[in-house]
């Protein structure tokens, strides 16, 4: 939740409606680390694709981490920067064709990355499988949830949205993350309960403790 004055009038101007709202609570984020960092320390050096209100970030900072944002939306770049943390101001489709001078303890990702951007192009959702496993340091983790909502003038049918879908899976398992397949209860629980197509979470070097 946002109390600042200069905080909230930063994010008011925010893209999406549910990142404008300043009443969001991080409560989804402290069980996201719950379950899934239970054993793990949040001391390194982060990224976050798709940061909204830096609640993950402000979460490692707790803990001593350090955190950088990726967005394309000025206003949460902005209002990361007023909190003190790096950012980077990057379309995630474009993930794949930047250059990082750096890599990550983990790299999070909360509602930000959808299958539907490169389809039935199994090469591109491999890249960018692939450049996200890239930013990760060695024996480092991920946490991803995909905000896979297919266009609402979409003329694919079921069976060739599932193929994207399988796309997308196929292509994090080849670079070593695990699927894993929420429940309703556990979707409202970390906040990742929108209409999409599919409900998973793609985790490497964590365990899942519902």
């Amino acid at each position: 939740m946002l109390t600042d004055p200069k905080a909230i009038k930063i994010i008011q101007a925010a893209k999406q409606k549910n990142v404008r709202d300043p009443r969001r609570s991080r409560v989804h984020f402290e069980n996201i680390l719950s379950a899934f960092f239970s054993d793990v320390t949040l001391d390194g050096r982060y990224l976050d694709l798709g940061p909204g209100q830096f609640d993950f970030g402000e979460l490692a900072r707790e803990q001593g981490g350090t955190c950088m944002g990726v967005d394309f939306d000025p206003p949460v770049l902005e209002l990361g920067r007023y909190k003190g943390f790096d950012t980077l101001e990057l379309n995630l489709k474009a993930l794949p064709k930047h250059d990082f001078d750096e890599t990550f303890d983990g790299v999070f990702n909360k509602f930000a990355l959808n299958a539907f951007w490169t389809g039935h192009d199994a090469d591109g959702q491999l890249k960018m499988a692939q450049a996200i496993d890239a930013l990760i340091k060695p024996g480092g983790w991920g946490w991803l949830a995909p905000w896979n909502g297919a266009p609402k003038a979409t003329t694919l049918s079921q069976k060739e949205q599932q193929d994207v879908l399988n796309l997308q899976k196929d292509s994090f398992e080849a670079c070593g993350f695990e699927t894993v397949v929420l429940t309703r209860a556990q979707l409202k629980a970390y906040g990742v309960n929108g209409n999409v197509a599919n409900n998973v979470v793609y985790i490497k070097n964590l365990s899942h403790k519902p």
